[in-house]
């Protein structure tokens, strides 16, 4: 059974599973994740295992990568807090636990073979042409502080997860009786009339004592509540905006140029191939220097020893280095080399290498009119900062005790704005920063006057606000909503009005009078509909939707019920259910049956993750 479920494990899924994975840990931080120090506290237990703050940090930052892939900037910043992910978070990592350990407690595994061809699938690895590009494999990894072998390890237990939930989901399989089943209901038919009572005509004729008008006000008064809010002027400082001011001086720039211009030299690229051994024994080693001391195609043992599976195939290939791309030990190697040679044995974390030398360039310096927009930014850049530095000083001295904000802008050859009025929840453009309306709100703005403190929305960006205009919070005269409220009491009261009279015809018809008598004296218009279909477009669809929900009649009898919505009251008759003899084309059948089989394996699936997290000793 197992291996069965093991040998049907989709390949698609799995990709996608572990591309997430590699997002993941991209944005979670290498330091953070395989710190051997690692001491963050516990969050929760999970059936004797120990989630750290680590992880549940992790989580969020996926959680707040997936939301912006799939929305964007139209996420509010705030919606992206921790605080408001923490939570969504911690559920996911209950349930990824859960699943581990119940694939872990089945035995499920994942060949090499299999690992090999995920790690070349996923596009991370890959180059433009979509092929597997051992250069960016490695480099994704040293970037991520995985070693070959501590990333297999992440990867099978992704797969293992996946090969549970196919097994689960996979596991069913839909009868005959049960195809048939769904093409009746699919095919069924109703025959039905029904009448709609409209609060039009009741509003007409309703009216709302002042009692009432005051009653409901009292009441409800935090529906009339405005906000407490605020004006401020502030200034807005940042590296970015100075840096858009600065003048440039082309003599300095070519002098940069001129006197850094080794800098300007494109780094020497060194292409490397190597045979990683993870846990080599001394014969091993042995063994394979002196196969290549006689004279072995590198690439011959690379195929045959290396445990780098996304490398051994190409002959131990890894791509181009600029000094950067491996281990430290690695590339102080592979920088003493000559091309063609191969490299004493190596340690770095990964395991043991035998490295080989296939190629070395370098180039001339580029151009001055070729690095000239880049030096020119970077002297912005340069000068911006310094002036952001000095501004700042001057701008935490002046802000203080300042009348108005516009003077200290003056002095500092700054600009000074002016949001538009905001509550305490923040607004758009500058209040839309939490610590912006935070400190508007806070005692030294909002009730001493002041303007507040520097706040960092950024390294590179700082805001100072100051009040200039503070409206209390307060509840809307009577006078001013009153015929808001007249409105609401009056819907109201027909809605009430309208579902009486239509239980009251409901109670009549089933009683055994004619629905079209009644309709008559109560000035209603029915419609008789026969063999309506589940799909039918003609009629309102909430009607169609409602008949199709209703109980099957008794014999020679009708089942009758009604419903309101949008100021209607709609009134049901049901005579009769159809359900006409239809065969299914057999060439159809493989195509539902299994679309059925995976509606039903996914039901399935969520019923067993709700089993594990109710069976699971979590402790928080």
């Amino acid at each position: 059974m197992l291996q069965t479920m093991r040998d049907n494990s989709k390949g698609v899924v799995a990709g996608i599973l572990v591309g997430l994975l590699v997002i993941i840990f991209a944005l979670s931080g290498a330091e953070a994740l395989f710190s051997s120090g690692n001491t963050t506290p516990t969050v929760l237990t999970i059936n004797g295992q120990d989630i750290s703050e680590t992880e549940v940090s992790r989580a969020i930052e996926q959680q707040k990568q997936q939301l912006r892939s799939r929305f964007g900037d139209s996420v509010p910043e705030d919606f992206l807090s921790n605080e408001n992910l923490r939570e969504p978070a911690i559920e996911n990592l209950i349930r990824r636990t859960l699943l581990t350990q119940a694939a872990e407690e089945a035995g499920m595994t994942v060949s090499d073979a299999r690992l090999n061809g995920v790690i070349t699938s996923i596009p991370a690895f890959q180059n433009l042409e979509g092929e597997f590009d051992p250069a960016r494999y490695q480099q994704s990894l040293r970037m991520l502080a995985y070693t070959p072998a501590s990333y297999k390890r992440e990867l099978t237990r992704d797969l293992t997860v996946n090969q549970l939930a196919s097994g689960v989901s996979d596991s069913n399989f839909v009868t005959e009786a049960e195809l048939q089943h769904l093409v009746n209901l699919n095919f069924q038919t109703r025959d039905f009339s029904f009448a709609t009572l409209s609060a039009e005509k009741l509003m007409e004729s309703i009216s709302v004592s002042d009692s009432e008008l005051e009653q409901f006000y009292q009441q409800n008064s935090e529906r009339f509540t405005v906000p407490e809010m605020v004006t401020v002027e502030y200034i807005d400082l940042s590296v970015t905006q100075l840096a858009e001011q600065e003048q440039i001086d082309e003599a300095a720039l070519r002098q940069q140029y001129e006197e850094n211009i080794e800098d300007f030299a494109p780094s020497v690229e060194r292409h490397a191939a190597h045979i990683l051994l993870e846990e080599p024994s001394d014969e091993l080693i042995a063994e394979i220097q002196a196969k290549m001391d006689s004279g072995a195609e590198f690439s011959e043992l690379a195929a045959e020893y290396s445990d780098d599976l996304g490398s051994k195939d190409s002959g131990g290939d890894l791509g181009i280095s600029t000094g950067d791309a491996f281990p430290e030990e690695f590339e102080d190697a592979l920088a003493n080399l000559s091309v063609g040679e191969v490299s004493a044995p190596v340690e770095t974390e990964a395991g043991t290498h035998f490295i080989k030398l296939l190629d070395e360039t370098g180039g001339e310096p580029t151009s001055f009119a070729e690095q000239r927009d880049q030096l020119a930014k970077q002297a912005k850049r340069a000068a911006a900062e310094a002036r952001f530095i000095e501004l700042l000083s001057e701008l935490e001295d002046l802000s203080y005790n300042a009348e108005s904000l516009a003077n200290v802008a003056q002095q500092l050859n700054l600009s000074v704005a002016q949001s538009e009025p905001f509550a305490r929840s923040g607004g758009s453009g500058i209040s839309a920063f939490p610590e912006v309306a935070k400190a508007a709100f806070g005692e030294e703005v909002l009730t001493h006057g002041n303007a507040s403190e520097v706040i960092e929305l950024a390294p590179d960006r700082v805001v100072v606000v100051k009040k200039i205009a503070h409206e209390p919070s307060f509840v809307r005269p009577m006078a001013e909503v009153s015929e808001e409220i007249t409105t609401t009491l009056r819907e109201q009261k027909a809605a009430s009005q309208l579902a009486e009279k239509g239980e009251a015809l409901q109670q009549r018809l089933e009683a055994g009078a004619s629905f079209a008598e009644l309709a008559e004296s109560e000035g209603l218009e029915v419609t008789s509909l026969e063999a309506v279909e589940r799909s039918n477009m003609e009629q309102p669809r909430a009607v169609v939707e409602f008949a199709f929900s209703m109980a099957r009649p008794a014999d020679q009898g009708t089942t009758v019920d009604g419903f309101g919505a949008n100021g209607e009251y709609t009134v049901l008759e049901l005579s009769a259910v159809n359900t006409p003899e239809q065969e299914l084309p057999e060439v159809e059948k493989p195509a539902l049956i299994e679309g059925l089989a995976n509606m039903l394996g996914g039901a399935d699936f969520a019923s067993y993750q709700q089993y594990l997290e109710e069976t699971a000793d979590i402790e928080r």
